[in-house]
């Protein structure tokens, strides 16, 4: 049995091993803390044997190096659709393929052009998502058990998108309503790339500069979309408008509440809730009770009061993760 002391390791899903499949990668077992053993080399058929046993286990982890892991994520992306519709795979599972993909995507999206490719990579992300909460019972309580605490411009997105579709799922949304909610809300922030990292990064308060160099981001998001060949002129709209205010003091435009789509007030209320309960350097994440306080009393002149007012019942609903 092959042994390995000094690689660094990337945790997978079992769920994944299947008889008779083979694997662009090696994946192996953990023996202790630093000790890990060879299950299947790369390329190899996985046939019953006396390591099913391993695999079958309980407390069994498995595990590709991280030199492999891009080999795996893409083989996950290749089959998603196949591994979602699995019944013998646990609904928390597939919420995690879902993030890990949505993670992946959206990183490489801000790091590199945006471009008809990635773009649709979200649309399918956005789609699969959509179908997986609209068939599975508890789909939307394990997509949101795996919204991240620490605040990323790409984590954000893509939680701010698993808040939105959920929501817009709660309000009886149709399907084609929901996936412009979770595309728009996918993409709201991807204008940041026009930003200087050093204000992105920023650890502290922004100076008055600073702050009128960020407001510029909606504007820059529907730049980026539209040079990448977008035409969806209301999730344009709903991305542009994010940062609207009902009482007329927000931007780009400065819009008032009837002014603004309703979509977007979805994505502004679900906005806000990730930034307040996540965890920034210069800041501690606050519980859900602390944000909805805010949401309600410092924010009712900005916030749409019927959707936040929804998006809390909504939260209730699922009140073990509040």
């Amino acid at each position: 049995m092959q042994e390995i002391k000094t690689s660094k390791f990337f945790p997978i899903a079992k769920e994944t091993l299947k008889y008779g499949e083979k694997y662009p990668y090696s994946i192996y077992r953990r023996v202790d803390e630093r000790i890990f053993s060879l299950l299947l080399q790369k390329n190899e058929i996985f046939k019953k044997s006396t390591q099913c046993f391993m695999v079958d286990e309980n407390n069994t982890k498995l595990y590709v190096k991280d030199d492999d892991k891009q080999y795996y994520q893409l083989y996950i992306q290749n089959h998603i659709r196949e591994l979602l519709e699995d019944e013998k795979i646990n609904i928390d599972v597939k919420a995690t393929f879902i993030k890990e993909i949505a993670s992946e995507t959206m990183n490489d999206l801000f790091e590199s052009d945006v471009n008809c490719e990635n773009l649709s990579k979200i649309n399918n992300i956005i789609d699969t998502t959509v179908k997986l909460i609209l068939t599975e019972k508890n789909a939307m309580y394990s997509m949101l058990k795996v919204t991240s605490y620490d605040y990323y411009t790409y984590t954000h997105c893509i939680d701010v998108a698993t808040y939105a579709i959920g929501f817009g799922t709660y309000l009886n949304l149709s399907k084609e309503q929901l996936e412009l909610l979770g595309r728009a809300a996918m993409l709201h922030d991807i204008g940041k790339k026009k930003i200087p990292h050093s204000i992105i990064t920023k650890n502290g308060k922004l100076t008055k500069e600073e702050f009128e160099i960020v407001k510029s981001h909606p504007t820059f998001s529907v730049e980026v979309l539209k040079e990448s060949g977008e035409s969806n002129e209301l999730l344009l709209k709903l991305i542009e408008q994010h940062h609207e205010k009902c009482d007329g003091t927000g931007y780009p435009k400065g819009l008032k509440e009837q002014e603004i789509e309703v979509l977007a007030k979805i994505i502004s209320v679900c906005d806000v809730f990730n930034a307040l309960t996540t965890r920034r350097t210069y800041k501690d994440r606050m519980s859900s009770y602390e944000a909805f306080k805010i949401m309600n009393n410092e924010m009712k002149n900005h916030l749409c009061a019927l959707t936040l007012r929804n998006f809390i019942c909504f939260m209730g609903c699922n009140k073990d993760l509040t």
